[in-house]
């Protein structure tokens, strides 16, 4: 188009080290960001696919897991090299920018129909040299000429210009840039026509990306640090050893994000098998000296732009790294500014780019020779098939210590499909907001109108989160009060010991804990010397265990308590039938898959062909009526039948996958990853699939076909498996980031369960694309898992947190009677199933310290 004829609208992109965001400024006015599979960041990650092609974007971060030797994660760090190393192939630098332009401006494209004029944002510090670079790279991408803009004065007039920052002319602003990859402070003046650069200084080896290196080495030196297979995960060499630290610094990233909002968290660390414990004062000690740095480098460019300290009008934060509180904590004590935040500072670049009025001096682009830029060809939709599998009762996964708490939890699968409990996040978004302390808003009662759109923008207030009232028999005071009460009523009555809201306050008081241990040595003397786990598998019952007969239980009461407990904690909990009778399997940190009859509590039997601890469990039921169980402890994947736990019939090595569901792909028993279906014995891949960029994966039925659902950040997504492409539109939780996903079938529909940490519950009908129901609020506990169940043909779900577990009716977002099963602290709930019993529905629950427990929902 020429420039006579005015284009229908202008871009401004923000080429990130992590990320790459492009705004969109319409003829009559309106801005948003353009979406990238349904979020406004597109990874700036490269891959070098079979074909010879790059592929960009979450198809590259999907790709880079399997082949890490052609994936750059981020190539604007690669600025200065002149070649990328990508599998066998060297590509231009300029041709692998190239290609993370080209996916922007083909999708600006689609949404526009033309492009209009294009302004890119580089670093106020890049010479001539990097400069070339971006814009031969925007020329090679089809961009055109682009306007290079500075990313401080794009910020700097974001927040004047669109926010309505006060900023006087004359007066300077500091920008404050702590990307993912570099960092890199400004010294502005606001002039009459936008913004002067008087000073600039930064980093290109200190951003976000660093402060997860320096986590993962404090975690390498304070966790087993004499364990040899350490260099595996910090120096890997081997193809599968870069799958496992792939995995290990994307824990790491997760942990350092919600550590932002609380003050500990727990992480896995792959290979070792192990869960680490950090805490937010370990993170701050780790990433101050990283801040102060930062901070250093801010003195310095305020100094050398000669302006006074009253000179300084603000302090503005962009970046995504900048949200960590430390970073604002540590500026206001240092520099004695309050600094300017906002709710999605890594968007703050990119639409100041739009209202910029300075640009930096960089001569017309010539095209480098490159590459033609380029995603990963289409791929013909394939049918996927509807998987098939007998009714075993339904599944919910809860948060065990092997698992990310807070954002990986799948949540309850209907009876033809299950999933796993260890859903691997499939993406790094920006850390979260500050945690709030306002009133959590009720969630839209209403379909979204319009296309998808980025979350609005807004201040997050900052602080602790306010604690919330409740009951007064769940506060404080009154749980005393009730502990103290037993505790009288024990020194009268000491078979009330085993009671098992007392079990904990008996295991921190020595004296007592002598003298039950003395107790139960005289009882197993007197059954004949049974040890823990060398019992009859027969389960305690009566009134003096605590205990109610399931005909006279009713919501929560405790029905049945497993009496060979694991070892460890439990890992994994399925359901099954066998021989016509539902059963439920648990697998531990003993590397042991056990299998019980719910109804009294025995043990049925064992399947001991694992070592370590168990990460994946599921069961296929044949066309032939016999159930196939998967096991898998993360060394060796095993298949064997629930009515025969002693023999194996296939027995290989793991392949590293977790596994998101389990049934019949055509009529042969399969189970999927993320990426591909394999044949449930042999580990053969049967077919590739493609799922989304987010977390806490799960598949799920939709009209009769298998979709793939997650989140991401206040999203949920369903994609279509054959293409990976979204389908149905998305779901938004307003503001909000989700921090757990379920999904399930009931009240005949397939539903979708979020919860965002203020404890917000709202369901989605995926068919309809739309809210369902009545928002709920869990306002007793912290909720780390979800599970949706149907009860007398409503929809509802079970929420699992830190105090136990608590049920919400889905249309009327009422809870349904009290929280129960409370399990809290070092005998937290870990898993749970739901099944029935002689027609009654009943919640199977494991924990922490290997118990197993029956409660009567």
């Amino acid at each position: 188009m020429s420039f006579s004829s005015p284009r229908p609208a202008s871009i401004s992109v923000d080429f990130g080290t992590s990320h790459t965001v492009a705004t969109i400024r319409r003829a009559d006015g309106r801005v948003h960001q353009q979406l990238f599979d349904g979020s406004p960041q597109l990874p700036s990650a490269v891959f070098m696919n079979d074909e010879g092609g790059p592929v960009v974007g979450a198809d590259a971060v999907h790709s880079g897991r399997r082949k890490p030797e052609r994936y750059e994660p981020n190539p604007k760090r690669r600025i200065d090299d002149a070649q990328i190393l990508l599998g066998e192939t060297e590509i231009p630098v300029t041709s692998v920018i190239a290609a993370v332009l080209s996916r922007v401006a083909r999708e600006c494209e689609q949404t526009l129909g033309s492009l209009g004029p294009v302004t890119v944002t580089v670093p106020a510090a890049w010479g001539p040299t990097r400069r070339h670079v971006v814009a031969d790279a925007a020329t090679a991408a089809g961009l055109g000429t682009v306007d290079l803009v500075a990313e401080p004065v794009a910020a700097a007039s974001y927040f004047v210009e669109t926010i309505g920052a006060n900023v006087p002319p004359g007066s300077g602003v500091v920008v404050y840039d702590l990307g993912g990859g570099t960092f890199d402070a400004t010294v502005l003046r606001r002039a009459t026509t936008g913004f002067d650069v008087l000073s600039v200084d930064g980093a290109d080896d200190l951003g976000g990306l660093d402060f997860d290196q320096a986590l993962a080495e404090h975690v390498a030196k304070s966790v087993q640090p004499d364990d040899e297979r350490w260099p595996r995960l910090t120096n890997p060499t081997e193809p599968a050893d870069l799958r496992h630290r792939t995995a290990f610094m994307d824990e790491v990233r997760q942990a350092k994000e919600r550590l932002s909002r609380s003050a500990s968290t727990e992480l896995t660390i792959p290979l070792l098998d192990v869960d680490a414990h950090l805490t937010r004062e370990e993170l701050e000690q780790v990433c101050t000296p990283l801040v102060e740095r930062t901070i250093r480098v801010t003195q310095g460019v305020i100094r050398e732009s000669g302006l006074a300290k009253e000179q300084v009008a603000a302090l503005f934060l962009v970046g995504a790294a900048s949200r960590m509180p430390l970073v604002a904590t540590l500026l206001h004590r240092e520099l004695g500014i309050a600094p300017s935040a906002i709710e999605q500072p890594e968007l703050a670049v990119s639409e100041g780019g739009l209202v910029a009025q300075h640009t930096v001096n960089t001569p017309i682009s010539v095209p480098s020779p490159a590459l033609p830029p380029q995603t990963a060809p289409p791929v013909a939709p394939a049918p996927v098939p509807s998987p098939v599998s007998a009714p075993t009762g339904q599944t919910m996964r809860l948060p065990h210590p092997s698992a990310p708490p807070m954002v990986s939890q799948p949540g309850m699968q209907p009876p033809t499909m299950q999933s796993p409990s260890q859903p691997t996040p499939h993406a790094v978004p920006g850390m979260p907001p500050h945690p709030l302390t306002q009133p959590h808003m009720a969630a839209p009662t209403g379909p979204p109108s319009g296309p998808p759109a980025g979350p609005p923008h807004g201040q997050y207030p900052t602080g602790p989160v306010a604690p919330q009232q409740g009951p007064w028999i769940k506060s404080k005071q009154g749980i005393a009060v009730l502990v103290s009460a037993a505790a009288a009523i024990v020194l009268v009555a000491a078979a009330l010991v085993a009671l098992p809201y007392l079990a904990k306050d008996k295991e921190d008081d020595p004296t007592t804990a002598n003298e039950q241990a003395q107790s139960d040595e005289a009882s197993e003397a007197a059954d004949g010397g049974a040890t823990e786990d060398d019992t009859d598998g027969s389960a305690s019952t009566g009134d003096d265990d605590g205990l109610v007969p399931l005909a006279d239980a009713v919501q929560g009461d405790l029905t049945a308590r497993m009496a060979s407990q694991h070892v460890g904690a439990i890992t994994q909990i399925e359901t099954a039938q066998l021989d016509g009778a539902n059963v439920v399997l648990t697998g531990g940190e003993d590397g042991m898959v056990r299998i019980w009859n719910p109804a009294d509590g025995t043990l049925i039997d064992e399947y001991r062909g694992h070592t370590g601890a168990i990460q994946s469990l599921g069961t296929v039921t044949e066309t032939g009526g016999r159930v196939a169980v998967f096991s898998s402890d993360g060394s060796t994947d095993d298949t064997w039948y629930l009515d025969d736990p002693a023999t194996s019939v296939a027995d290989r090595e793991s392949q590293y996958d977790t596994v998101y569901w389990y049934g019949l792909w055509d009529g042969t028993p399969a189970y999927a990853t993320d990426y591909e279906v394999k044949q449930l014995f042999t580990g053969n891949t049967i077919t590739d699939i493609s799922t989304y960029y987010g977390y806490g994966l799960s598949f799920i039925e939709v009209d009769g076909t298998l979709r793939a659902v997650s989140h991401y950040e206040n999203r949920v997504i369903v994609t279509d498996l054959a293409s990976g492409e979204p389908v149905g539109g998305t779901f938004d939780q307003l503001s909000y980031e989700i921090m757990a996903l379920a999904v399930g079938q009931a009240a005949g529909k397939s539903l979708a369960v979020t919860v965002t940490g203020e404890g917000a519950i709202q369901a989605w009908d995926l068919a309809a694309a739309e809210p369902f129901g009545t928002p709920a609020q869990e306002l007793y506990q912290t909720v780390t898992g979800l599970g949706v169940i149907e009860i007398d043909g409503k929809a509802a779900v079970i929420a699992s947190g830190d105090q136990g577990l608590s049920l919400f009716d889905l249309e009327t977002g009422a809870q349904l009677g009290e929280s129960f099963a409370p399990h809290t602290g070092d005998e937290a709930l870990t898993g749970a199933a739901v099944t029935e019993i002689d027609g009654e529905q009943v919640v199977v629950t494991g924990t922490a310290m290997g118990q197993v427990e029956v409660w009567s929902l």
